[in-house]
C-alpha cells in the first residue's frame, strides 16, 4: 500500500507536515516516501520550505529527519518542530522562533508616595525590587502587572500608564528580554508575600527607595522616571483597542498622552 503524506500549504509556498496526521505504522516506508517527495519538491522550484511537527509519541522519526537534512527549529511540551529550506535561488527565508521574553513590573505608588517593593526568596544577592514577572500567552501588559503584583504581594491594583521599558540581551537561554514597567495604583488587599517566591514585601518612601544602597542602577533609574513624570508634564502612555489588519480582533496600541498623577 502506497504511503500518503498529508501536508498543509501556507501563503509563502511552504508545506507543513504534522506527524499526528500521518500513517506511521511503517516508519521506514514513510521516511522513504518523504525522501522521494523532498527530491521532487526541490526539483520543482515551487515549494520553498518544509516544516515537520513531530509529536512526542512519534519522536523515533527524529533521527531519520536529521538524516534527510532537517534542522531543529523549536520545541514545546508535546512536540518538536523541524524545518528545511528547499529554494535554491534565494536565501533561507524561514523565520526564527520567538527570541524575546516579555516581562512586566508593577510600579505601585500609594497616596503617601510610598512604593511597593519586594525581596525575592531565591536570589544571588538580596535587593529591593519591583514585583513582576513574565507575561502569559495572550495576556496584555496591564493584566500581567495586576496579576504579578497580587500574586507576589497580595495587593490589588489598577493600571495607570506605562512608565518605561528596558531591552536587555543575553537573557535566559540566549534570548533577549523586554521588561515593561507599569505605573499602578493600589485599590485593595493586604501585604501578604508569596510564600514560594518572595522573602519580604513592604511600602517604602519613593525617595528612600531611590537612595537605598540595596537597589540596582536600573531600578533607581526607573524610580527617577517616575519622579520626572510626577513633577514635569505628567506624560502618560496608555492603550486603546484598535481593530487588527484582517478585522478579526482588537489589539492594544499604546500612545503618548497626558495624565494627572497628583491627587
Amino acid at each position: 500500500m502506497a504511503v500518503e503524506i498529508k501536508t498543509h500549504r501556507d501563503r509563502y509556498n511552504g508545506l507543513t507536515i504534522d506527524s499526528a496526521e500521518q500513517n506511521l505504522q511503517d516508519e521506514e516506508a514513510f521516511i522513504e516516501h518523504l525522501k522521494a517527495c523532498i527530491n521532487e519538491w526541490r526539483a520543482g522550484d515551487e515549494i520553498r520550505g518544509l516544516w515537520v511537527k513531530i509529536n512526542k509519541q512519534h519522536s523515533s522519526i527524529i533521527p531519520h529527519l536529521v538524516a534527510l537534512g532537517f534542522e531543529f527549529h523549536h520545541a514545546q511540551p508535546g512536540y518538536v518542530m523541524m524545518c528545511q529550506w528547499l529554494a535554491k535561488n534565494e536565501p533561507n527565508g524561514l523565520p526564527e522562533y520567538a527570541n524575546q521574553y516579555i516581562g512586566v513590573g508593577g510600579f505601585v505608588v500609594n497616596d503617601k508616595k510610598q512604593l511597593l517593593v519586594i525581596q525575592e526568596k531565591y536570589t544571588i544577592k538580596s535587593h529591593w525590587k519591583l514585583p513582576g514577572g513574565h507575561a502569559n500567552c495572550g495576556e496584555d501588559l496591564p493584566e500581567t502587572a495586576q496579576r504579578e503584583v497580587f500574586e507576589e504581594t497580595g495587593i490589588k491594583t489598577e493600571f495607570v500608564s506605562l512608565l518605561c521599558f528596558r531591552h536587555q540581551h543575553q537573557y535566559r537561554f540566549g534570548c533577549s528580554d523586554i521588561y515593561f514597567i507599569c505605573l499602578m495604583k493600589p485599590v485593595g488587599g493586604e501585604l501578604k508575600p508569596c510564600q514560594q517566591e518572595i522573602a519580604k514585601c513592604m511600602w517604602m518612601d519613593v525617595e528612600e527607595y531611590m537612595n537605598h544602597p540595596d537597589i540596582t542602577d536600573a531600578n533607581r533609574y526607573i524610580a527617577q522616571c517616575y519622579q520626572n513624570i510626577s513633577s514635569n508634564g505628567n506624560v502618560s502612555i496608555t492603550p486603546e483597542r484598535v481593530i487588527n489588519f484582517n478585522n478579526t480582533r482588537t489589539n492594544n496600541i499604546y500612545s503618548v498622552g497626558l495624565i494627572n498623577t497628583k491627587s
